[in-house]
């Protein structure tokens, strides 16, 4: 934080992402199938992994949000497929959402907002995220299977959606059929607020640069707040 105050310009703020999510790191941890069989055969080793973790990020979180120079707290926590969680809700909310529950408090007590960058589709969790964890704005869309124009019609009156220009399209879509595709994300997610334009996941190395460099000229063009 200290190095990046001293290069930020005057109204411009940090926002902070945490070294991975609390069910990512438990599952990078100690790989995907010890985990899965963990679940079920060792609980009492589940629940210290999930504390150790959990203690780490919220402090992270505490630490980095009660700074002056910080404008919001983010975390990524894939928790899903395109299918669905990738385990149980019941799991989830034992394990997981206490833990970016804290988090989520933790930067709150500071003022600042949650942004929650999670992939997969989490329709069968997404009241638990809002309503128990307490995020603010949600990252991450793909369009054949959670598309961000369907989600801001769902939640948009509750949370931020961020992104949502769908990563495959990003990299094949003829450049024509690409811009009226993301003038019409900005039609559908920009009435009411609490959108903002950008990728539906990490702007990757294999997108082609000029669909990348269209979508920020139609940003600027057509997705701007008048206040």
């Amino acid at each position: 934080l200290k190095i990046f105050k001293r290069n930020l310009p005057e109204e411009m703020r940090i926002i902070p992402l945490t070294p991975g999510g609390v069910l990512e790191n438990v599952m990078w941890l100690m790989g995907t199938v010890p985990f899965s069989k963990a679940l079920f055969r060792d609980p009492i080793l589940i629940r210290k992994m999930f504390d150790r973790v959990g203690e780490v990020i919220s402090f992270y979180c505490d630490l980095c949000s009660e700074d002056e120079s910080v404008g919001a707290m983010s975390m990524g926590d894939d928790m899903g497929y395109k299918s669905g969680p990738m385990i149980s809700p019941n799991l989830l909310r034992k394990y997981v959402f206490p833990w970016q529950k804290k988090c989520v408090d933790n930067a709150h007590k500071h003022g600042k907002p949650f942004i929650l960058h999670s992939c997969g589709n989490l329709k069968l969790i997404m009241e638990d995220l809002i309503e128990y964890v307490g995020i603010d704005a949600k990252h991450s869309y793909e369009d054949n299977s959670y598309p961000i124009v369907e989600y801001k019609k769902l939640y948009g009156d509750r949370i931020a959606v961020l992104g949502g220009v769908d990563m495959d399209k990003l990299s094949r879509m003829p450049i024509n059929e690409f811009k009226a595709y993301v003038k019409n994300i900005i039609k559908e997610c920009a009435p009411g607020g609490g959108y903002a334009l950008g990728c539906g996941n990490t702007v990757a190395n294999y997108i082609k640069l000029e669909n990348y460099l269209t979508m920020l000229k139609i940003g600027k063009k057509y997705g701007r707040y008048i206040y």
